[in-house]
């Protein structure tokens, strides 16, 4: 299940510069599989700090964008952001004159989802994004 469906997405992606890719065949994989990400990296708690959930059935709007930015990240990178890159795994340093820096990760949490998570009291997990720097530790939902 994911938080946006397919309607949902298709709609706000009309509205969206920059979403041409969001035309493909797989739009409920990659907003399941974005949405699975989301509970992954990301948390919220009640007033009391108490662990809140949302259903997928009934996400606000705002769970529902944070899912549909992911799925585009997720279509736009064209790879899993959780898994090694195979390049630098195997330890590639050079072809044709590219060089290939074994420390660059994707984030797995686009921008754009960790800002709407984190603007509505979303604690992002620190290996959301490469550079943690910036990455909340956690605050409560008022």
């Amino acid at each position: 299940m994911s938080y946006a469906q397919i309607a949902f997405a298709d709609e706000y992606f009309r509205k969206r510069a920059f979403s041409s890719a969001w035309a493909g065949d797989e739009k409920e994989v990659y907003l399941e599989t974005a949405a699975r990400q989301i509970d992954d990296y990301c948390s919220f708690q009640d007033e009391n700090g108490d662990p809140l959930e949302y259903p997928d059935t009934d996400a606000p709007e705002w769970l529902k964008r944070a899912n549909c930015e992911q799925a585009l990240y997720l279509l736009n990178l064209g790879k899993d952001p959780t898994q090694a890159d195979r390049k630098t795994t195997l330890g590639i340093s050079s072809t044709d004159g590219t060089v290939f820096d074994k420390s660059f990760a994707a984030d797995v949490l686009c921008l754009n989802c960790r800002r709407i998570l984190e603007n509505h009291g979303g604690m992002i997990a620190g290996g959301a994004a490469v550079n943690s720097a910036g990455i909340s530790t956690g605050w409560t939902v008022k």
